[in-house]
């Protein structure tokens, strides 16, 4: 059963000493009091505190429990029995306290329930049945009982009697309801503090950090698919100049064997040779170059997430401190994951391609081309010398460039093929970046979901408070 605690408020140094050093046993009780009594001698509402300084308003507020009432109690001054004969406060002082009522309801909100009214001292006349004769209390008294007769009607005009029945009654016989209502209305307002740190927590942390990561995510993917883009095209730069390298001193290297005045077998056989000796030193560049690009792309990719990682940081030791389990491993392995390209394989095949009898293939055909030479034109060229030089000049490099042709077509074949791979790798590895904003996406959900828990719990408390009330 809750406790009364009368608020009472007091002029005295002593009793604020008093008050001062027993304020934590005043504050235990109430804390636990059912209702509180503002007692005043003024019809009016308590002053509010100045800077620096509590005001009587401020102190009650501090008192609050969820389950307090507080009432305020208007004790009136009466010094003569004749200011009893209309009752015992007058319409001034009732529009006073209907004032001071609003007042306190807009400050204490709920817990204000109103006013009674008593005079202490004219009760105390009634009360009082050993006073000692001649006594200033005694002739006041006296002086009550001549125009009121008799010492029950004097507690009834103090509204003492009243004031006891509203105690005894209101307050002690709705016990158990106002019991049930208080442990309820705790509840409830934990619950609402947990439904405001909720909607604080995602409006203040989870959603900006969303908005914040996803714009960092799109950052980041930005710029691995500027990266990607690079890479390849720095590889398709890269294996055309090496190409355009090969070609170029292949052709100087067989202009050089012709202007030495060979005939057209030994040109089949120097041109075997000279592409052998070429696809060995284009292989050797190839393999090279592309590491080159590799190397580089790998630390662009590096910087890229590194980057990434910086930026979201913050976040990520938020989500630890919220202590939710993410299920995600964030420190990425961009050796392990950037390797793996299928791309990278790709470029091994296209050197393992060089090495393979393809080439080989090419060598064949240019011979039985450059033998055509010896049956349709050799007997011209036996006369004319240069004529037989520009022959073989021309037959090699139009042979040349079908060689160059099926490389470049190889080359862009491998290329395409591994860009397959490369670009679902990285899209792969953007995915994975995007987990976090996945991560706190379910946060969300947990949350909101938690939130509408809440409301549903707080629909059976009210359900349950009012049917056990009826009871």
């Amino acid at each position: 059963m809750g406790v009364c605690v009368f608020f009472v408020k007091m002029r005295q140094k002593n009793v604020f000493e008093a008050r001062g050093k027993n304020e934590k046993h005043l504050s235990n009780a109430t804390q636990k009091a059912h209702a509180i009594f503002y007692v005043t001698k003024k019809s009016t509402s308590p002053q509010k505190g100045e800077e620096g300084k509590e005001g009587t308003i401020e102190k009650i507020q501090k008192q609050l429990g969820s389950q307090t009432e507080v009432y305020t109690l208007f004790n009136k001054a009466v010094t003569n029995p004749r200011a009893l004969k209309d009752g015992l406060i007058d319409e001034s002082e009732k529009e006073s306290l209907k004032i001071l009522n609003e007042e306190m309801k807009n400050i204490l909100g709920g817990h204000y329930k109103g006013h009674q009214i008593v005079s202490a001292q004219v009760a105390f006349y009634g009360l009082s049945s050993a006073l000692i004769p001649e006594s200033g209390f005694y002739k006041n008294k006296q002086k009550f009982l001549e125009v009121f007769k008799e010492e029950e009607l004097l507690l009834y005009k103090s509204r003492f009697k009243q004031l006891g029945g509203f105690i005894t009654e209101t307050l002690l016989e709705n016990s158990r309801k106002k019991i049930i209502e208080s442990n309820c209305n705790k509840a409830l307002k934990v619950i609402k503090k947990l439904q405001e740190a909720i909607t604080t927590r995602i409006e203040r942390q989870i959603d900006p950090t969303i908005r914040e990561i996803k714009n960092h995510h799109q950052e980041v993917c930005d710029n691995l698919d500027r990266s990607k883009e690079k890479y390849i095209s720095n590889l398709e730069k890269s294996m055309s100049e090496e190409k355009e390298r090969f070609k170029v001193g292949f052709r100087e290297e067989m202009h050089a064997h012709i202007d030495d005045d060979i005939g057209n077998e030994e040109c089949k056989i120097m041109f075997k040779h000279e592409l052998q000796k070429g696809t060995e030193k284009l292989r050797e560049n190839i393999k090279r170059r592309s590491n080159e690009c590799k190397e580089r792309f790998i630390e662009e990719i590096k910087k890229d997430i590194e980057q990434f990682e910086e930026r979201i940081k913050d976040s990520l030791v938020m989500l630890d401190r919220i202590n939710i389990d993410s299920g995600f491993d964030f420190s990425f392995n961009i050796n392990s994951g950037i390797d793996g390209l299928g791309l990278f394989a790709s470029v091994a095949g296209l050197i393992a391609l060089l090495m393979t009898p393809v080439l080989g293939g090419f060598t064949l055909a240019a011979g039985i081309v450059l033998g055509v030479i010896g049956i349709v034109k050799s007997v011209w060229s036996f006369f004319d010398s240069d004529y037989k030089k520009s022959q073989q000049r021309k037959e090699v490099d139009k042979n040349l460039d079908k060689v160059c042709e099926k490389i470049e077509e190889d080359v862009r074949n491998q290329i395409e093929s591994g860009k397959k791979a490369t670009f679902g790798k990285i899209e792969h590895l953007k995915a994975t970046l995007n987990d976090l904003v996945v991560c706190y996406e379910r946060m969300r959900e947990w949350l909101i979901k938690a939130g509408e828990d809440l409301w549903r719990l707080a629909d059976r408390i009210k359900t349950t408070s009012k049917q056990r009330i009826a009871q």
